[in-house]
């Protein structure tokens, strides 16, 4: 049973049904968000039946958009760790520092989340073929799970998309484009082809589920925190659309009462120095982010010159009272190798920014060392090994070449 109300136009009020297909149609980069019966959620549901669910994000299937989640397309997605940091909180004076594993959901990013709740319920609504454009890993998961939903799916990605990406969307049977076009029409490509072909356009924030999706991530946190919220999430920020989904999940919490309803933890945005379009406006007092020209940043999920979701994120900022930082390629991928050595956790590049924006933060004082702290790591650093240049090896042709580690240190 879903308790799903209806869709909303999340600043302008808007309402649409939710029984039937909608593309995003508020305009003014406003977002269309899912709405439920809040009443009917708190008199009918407690934590105590989250906590008997299963062992994937659909243990939220109450607070879900589908009507049968028994039959939801699933791989096992979600309730991923939330790591505690002990090395790195040492190492960086921390007494609260946690991180959030994103790299163990099964396309190894965070964009499984999405892909299998939206797929669910555009199963359940008749969706034809799905259109969608992404720098790679929402591609990637969006494919495997049209692929397990029975959808057909067409994929444009961008020109630098790293191999892991394209190899799983071109091996779960979707119509695969890499496009030799500046990244900025991709957009309009993936909407005039779904307008031509008669296909469901699914790119970011033009229909209302995934966001479902990825809001368990903040479901999970609090949950895995005993439903108390940290003090500040870092969260590295392409579209924007994963960390609106985690204060949206936050929010509704609160309207539940199963957490504090002062619980509203501050937002920390970490963008690349070559592609920092919600930094930039965040810094300028801006209410809208404006297109950033001349991208140089890692291949991979940060790649947004326009995110769809800036205003909004911009919004969430304000009202939290965080930050917006930018770092370095390379801070990045020093930031790889520490979450490694240190903890174990092989991150993505965009995941392990959230450390280097961390220390950037300690730095100037906008977070406290007796705080509790968590870093999104969104994804797997498999998705992103031809990032992370020549491994260290050594050769050994016999027991006499072999050191201990003390001697590589």
């Amino acid at each position: 049973m879903s308790y799903l109300s209806h869709l909303e136009c999340a600043s302008g009020g808007a309402r649409f049904p939710a029984d039937r297909l909608q593309n995003n149609c508020c305009g003014g980069g406003d977002i269309l968000e899912a709405r439920y019966d809040m009443e009917r959620l708190r008199r009918e549901v407690r934590r105590e039946d989250i906590a008997r669910g299963p062992s994937s994000l659909w243990r939220y299937a109450p607070l879900l958009p589908a009507n049968h989640p028994e039959d939801a397309v699933t791989l096992g997605e979600g309730w991923t760790p939330l790591l505690s940091a002990p090395a790195l909180s040492r190492e960086l004076g921390l007494r609260h520092l946690f991180i959030k594993d994103e790299g163990r959901n099964p396309s190894g990013t965070f964009k499984d989340r999405g892909a299998s709740v939206a797929m669910t319920r555009l199963r359940e609504l008749g969706a034809p073929t799905v259109i969608h454009n992404s720098s790679g890993n929402a591609g990637a998961a969006w494919a495997l799970y049209a692929a397990r939903a029975g959808i057909a799916c067409v994929n444009l990605l961008s020109e630098d998309v790293l191999g892991p990406s394209l190899h799983q969307s071109s091996l779960a049977g979707a119509r695969t484009y890499v496009v030799h076009a500046p990244w900025q029409q991709s957009g309009a490509m993936v909407a005039e082809a779904a307008e031509r072909h008669g296909w469901f356009n699914v790119g970011t924030l033009r229909e209302p589920y995934r966001l479902e999706g990825k809001k368990t991530m903040g479901y999970e946190i609090c949950e895995q925190l005993g439903w108390e919220t940290p003090d500040v999430v870092f969260y590295p920020t392409g579209g924007a659309l994963g960390a609106i989904a985690i204060f949206k999940a936050f929010r509704e919490l609160r309207a539940l009462g199963w957490i504090g309803s002062d619980s509203n933890p501050r937002l920390v945005v970490v963008q690349y120095e070559g592609c920092a379009p919600i930094v930039r406006a965040f810094r300028d007092g801006k209410d809208d982010v404006e297109t950033w020209e001349n991208l140089d940043i890692l291949p991979g999920g940060l790649k947004s010159p326009t995110p769809p979701g800036g205003r909004a994120i911009l919004g969430i900022l304000r009202e939290t009272g965080g930050a917006a930082i930018t770092v370095s390629s390379k801070e990045s991928l020093d930031a790889v190798q520490e979450l490694a050595r240190l903890e174990g956790v092989f991150a993505c590049p965009e995941g392990a920014a959230t450390l280097a924006g961390l220390k950037k933060a300690l730095d100037d004082g906008l977070v406290g060392r007796d705080e509790r702290i968590v870093l999104l790591n969104t994804g797997s650093g498999l998705k992103s090994i031809a990032n992370m240049g020549k491994p260290v090896a050594h050769v050994a042709r016999s027991a006499e070449d072999i050191a201990g580690p003390d001697a590589m240190a």
